[in-house]
């Protein structure tokens, strides 16, 4: 695991102001989750773009900003136009910089440098495919 310097905990910091402006105008309506292909099969607040909203609002980093998918589909029913994947993808950077980032994922990109595959040299299992 890389280890935060100085400069990145910085930087990590600016990261989470940016998402938390970003979704700071958000009345918290819920019009988002609708569309959402997470919480439509999660059915969890936390994982849908209104926990989201209400979590970088509030500029608390969570490791459940990599279960979004940004498809950006709660972009499109948001009344507000908030650009809700992209403090989604500053909260993930900020992990990140943090020294927080999810092992799969780590794992997954070392994959696709190697190999140019997220699975590595390990083939797909049947029928079975699985998209980062």
């Amino acid at each position: 695991m890389k280890k935060s310097t100085p400069s990145d905990k910085i930087e990590a910091e600016n990261l989470l102001e940016e998402a938390k402006e970003i979704l700071e105008p958000c009345v918290k309506c819920g019009m988002c989750k609708s569309l959402c292909p997470v919480f439509k099969v999660l059915k969890e607040e936390g994982l849908s773009p209104r926990g989201h909203a209400v979590l970088l609002s509030n500029k608390v980093l969570e490791q459940s900003v990599f279960h979004c998918n940004l498809c950006k589909a709660c972009e499109l029913k948001c009344p507000l136009n908030l650009r809700i994947c992209d403090a989604v993808k500053k909260a993930r950077q900020a992990l990140d910089l943090k020294g927080k980032e999810l092992k799969t994922n780590k794992e997954m990109i070392e994959n696709v440098r190697k190999t140019g595959s997220p699975f590595g040299n390990k083939p797909v299992e049947g029928d079975k495919l699985y998209c980062c």
